[in-house]
């Protein structure tokens, strides 16, 4: 039991991992393309371009996003944090995804889990990657919990909420994402 347990927290955990260090597929179109990791993306990300006119600058500007460099701050200073080689933050969160985990680990690995899935909504929002999300004012049909607290500064939100991508429960993580699925929300809902 504990190896099933450990096995489906691993494999969450590579899920919450491999879009922050590894090049994540999309379409476009007809094409099958690869876009960079988001680690590289936010660093990319990171500078603010200012636009010269002349001899002086159009607009005074910061000479860097400072959200982006803030969620830097937060996933460098966190990993460097955890046990493991003491290199960059991606080489050891890929160490972490290619680690061997036993039970013990168990509540490490969820730990780890937490941060990074926090980290790639994050980072795709800063980035403009997520599409706009309404909150649902009714509690999930599942667990029934109306709030959902989430981020650094543990903020209250709507636990329920639905986007193009399909409706989804913050608090439980229950997804509803074919039109079968969403209209069975839509009657548990009533």
């Amino acid at each position: 039991m504990s190896e099933e347990l450990i096995h489906g927290a691993v494999t969450t955990m590579h899920n919450a991992i491999k879009p922050l260090i590894y090049p994540q597929p999309h379409w476009d179109g007809y094409r099958a393309l690869q876009s960079d990791p988001l680690y590289q993306r936010m660093r990319d990300a990171c500078t603010a371009s200012s636009a010269v006119c002349g001899a002086r600058l159009q607009a005074s500007k910061a000479p860097a996003r400072i959200d982006v460099m803030a969620w830097f701050c937060d996933i460098d200073s966190t990993t460097a944090q955890w046990p493991g080689p003491n290199t960059t933050t991606t080489a050891k969160l890929e160490h972490y995804y290619h680690h061997t985990w036993t039970p013990d680990h168990l509540r490490f690995v969820k730990a780890v889990t937490r941060r990074c899935e926090y980290w790639t909504e994050s980072a795709k929002e800063l980035l403009g990657d997520n599409p706009s999300v309404v909150p649902l004012r009714k509690p999930c049909p599942l667990c029934n919990e109306f709030w959902h607290y989430s981020g650094v500064e543990n903020t209250r939100q709507f636990a329920l909420r639905v986007s193009e991508a399909g409706a989804q429960c913050y608090a439980c993580k229950a997804k509803w994402v074919s039109n079968q699925e969403i209209s069975v929300l839509i009657k548990m809902l009533g």
